[in-house]
């Protein structure tokens, strides 16, 4: 007599990240920054007072660069969703980007004797191709988070995480970029740049080998039976179907737009406005020391009133604090501590946004069943360089409208400067405020994972 067995399923319990694992992931933001940070906060700089590019010419450079991130950043996205390796399916995109990256950054950075016709050439091959090298390496960066966990907590802890490595990366390079640049060129500022860059290249590859050893990736199988049954035009398909996704992508955009003009219009701030250049790096860095303050609360406050109260919250209020700063042009002390406040209650929107990208790619595959982590997190990384570059970009535009000149500027100048420097970012702010008024997922989140667990 055959006895019928009957296999039962069983459900694997879920692993728990320890905290090496989590410390390493928020270090790849810090290793990023050593790269994207310097360019972000420094290029423009470079490119006007030191390597002598047209200004002009600037601004084009940073909107064809973004246009051509607009189709690579996607596509990058669209082969993680689809790589199947024993070495998993972010880590050998890292792994294999970041010499490249390294190399590319020094490049960038450095400084040739040509014809303002060639310096604006090479300007655009460098810099587009540490945008591509870039992309190579830190869209699957992003991606591994959803491959990392599903658990709504430690989503957050990642993504506060991320928030601290990101602020940390920035306070290393406002804080040291220009002392380094001193302590290595001397009077000789070209040369100081390509030593700096030789540094923070160094140490963002570092960092990057970190992630690739701690991290793991936990939900890949899963993931990839999905992908074997949709091909890649479905996949952007569904996304710009997916709302929560298209709605956290545009608050990511003019996040991004204002970070690029706050960054960009600082250092020409500190020197036209306030007419102190040793603010430069008394500002600079308290944006990114506001920004890790940022990430030891953020992750409370989005918990407690979700990301759609949060955001709109820290929006208005940051409104209200940065109008202040008007104010206090004559008091440094008090403009410094009302700078930073406002920072850190800016810097609650970085901590949400990756956590409302994460919660995305649960809703694509709760609402069309495969879960695209490389091609959702692309538009973030889009996000990420088409903001900055806007934000440069205009300012860029804007100082040759009016008439910068690095050797003689006038006082009608530095007063449009200091009206940059207040109106763009709370314009962005508000607009920011207003898209994330339609976001509704945080209302729905915990009942997809909890249908996604029991379809499992």
């Amino acid at each position: 007599m055959e006895m019928e067995v009957k296999e039962e399923k069983v459900q694997a319990p879920i692993e728990k990240l320890s905290s090496k694992e989590k410390i390493s992931f928020g270090l790849g933001d810090f290793s990023s920054n050593m790269v994207w940070g310097f360019v972000g906060s420094y290029l423009l700089f470079f490119y006007t007072d030191v390597a002598l590019v047209p200004v002009a010419a600037t601004g084009t450079l940073f909107l064809v660069a973004r246009i051509i991130d607009a189709i690579t950043d996607p596509i990058v996205g669209g082969f993680v969703d689809r790589t199947n390796t024993k070495y998993g399916r972010t880590k050998p995109y890292i792994l294999f980007g970041i010499i490249p990256l390294a190399v590319l950054l020094v490049l960038t950075f450095s400084y040739f004797d040509f014809s303002d016709g060639g310096k604006i050439v090479y300007a655009y091959v460098t810099y587009i191709l540490i945008g591509l090298a870039y992309t190579i390496v830190n869209v699957p960066y992003g991606s591994l988070m959803t491959l990392m966990t599903r658990d709504g907590q430690e989503k957050s802890q990642l993504s506060s995480l991320r928030v601290a490595g990101m602020a940390l990366g920035n306070i290393f390079i406002t804080a040291l970029a220009m002392p380094l640049v001193n302590f290595f060129g001397g009077s000789n500022q070209q040369k100081g740049f390509v030593f700096t860059a030789v540094l923070f290249a160094v140490v963002g590859s570092i960092g990057f080998l970190i992630v690739v050893r701690n991290c793991k990736e936990r939900y890949v199988e899963t993931a990839t039976v999905s992908h074997q049954k949709i091909n890649i035009l479905d996949t952007y398909k569904h996304a710009f179907k997916n709302k929560p996704w298209l709605q956290t992508t545009l608050f990511a955009l003019l996040m991004f737009v204002k970070i690029g003009v706050r960054v960009t219009l600082t250092i020409y701030f500190c020197l036209y406005v306030l007419k102190n250049p040793t603010m430069v790096s008394i500002l600079m860095p308290s944006m990114y020391v506001a920004m890790f303050a940022s990430s030891i609360f953020s992750s409370k406050v989005i918990q407690k009133f979700g990301h759609r109260k949060a955001n709109i919250y820290a929006m208005i209020l940051f409104s209200i604090l940065y109008a202040s700063l008007m104010l206090f042009e004559n008091n440094m002390t008090i403009f410094i501590i009302v700078f930073f406040i406002a920072s850190a209650i800016n810097n609650i929107s970085n901590g949400s946004v990756f956590g409302m990208i994460s919660d995305s790619v649960d809703y694509n595959e709760w609402k069309f069943g495969h879960r695209a982590e490389g091609t959702l997190y692309a538009g973030y990384s889009f996000a990420t360089k088409v903001g900055n570059a806007l934000g440069a970009a205009a300012i860029g535009y804007i100082l040759a409208f009016i008439g910068y000149n690095a050797n003689n500027v006038t006082p009608a100048v530095s007063n449009n400067i200091g009206m940059l420097f207040y109106l763009v970012p709370i314009v962005c702010s508000i607009l920011q405020a207003i898209v994330i008024a339609f976001y509704k997922l945080d209302s729905q989140h915990a009942q997809i994972v909890k249908e996604l667990a029991e379809k499992e």
